[in-house]
């Protein structure tokens, strides 16, 4: 008899958690959670820099970035006569490393007042780095404008 009613509750145990599973599966919605989208803040500081590049070489200059937000930088100037017209120079944003600036990003880039490299980044340091890509006949002096958050 005892072992009759131990088998009889085992069973009702069994019986009451399949009951109890059951219920869970199928009917039960599932919450999803989505992060939200982050906006870009406006530009709204504007930094220049200019400097020397000899041929071959390059130049960098970093700067800190507070907020996700949108960034544009222009080769605006290029002065010294070591560019000959309709030629190009190479022009990179990324991050500093010791001492260089290793560009994520980088186009060639001819002087101009129209911005070349355009993104939207979060906070933290950036590099702008211009370099000769085999273009200049003698040194040059940059100018480069970035517009930044």
């Amino acid at each position: 008899m005892i072992r009759m009613f131990k088998a009889r509750r085992l069973t009702a145990v069994v019986l009451g958690g399949l009951l109890g599973l059951s219920a869970c599966s199928k009917n039960s919605s599932t919450a999803t959670t989505t992060s939200p989208t982050p906006v870009a803040v406006a530009a709204t500081i504007t930094e220049n820099f200019s400097s020397p590049i000899a041929v071959g070489g390059s130049v960098f200059y970093s700067f800190n970035f507070a907020a996700y937000g949108n960034l544009s930088v222009t080769l605006s100037k290029v002065t010294g006569g070591g560019l000959d017209a309709g030629q190009t120079l190479a022009l990179g944003i990324g991050r500093p490393s010791g001492t260089s600036c290793n560009p994520a990003q980088t186009v060639s880039a001819a002087p101009g007042d129209t911005a070349q490299l355009t993104g939207v980044y979060g906070p933290g340091v950036y590099c702008v780095r211009v370099t000769d890509t085999g273009s200049l006949t003698g040194p040059v002096t940059v100018a480069v404008t970035e517009f930044h958050s």
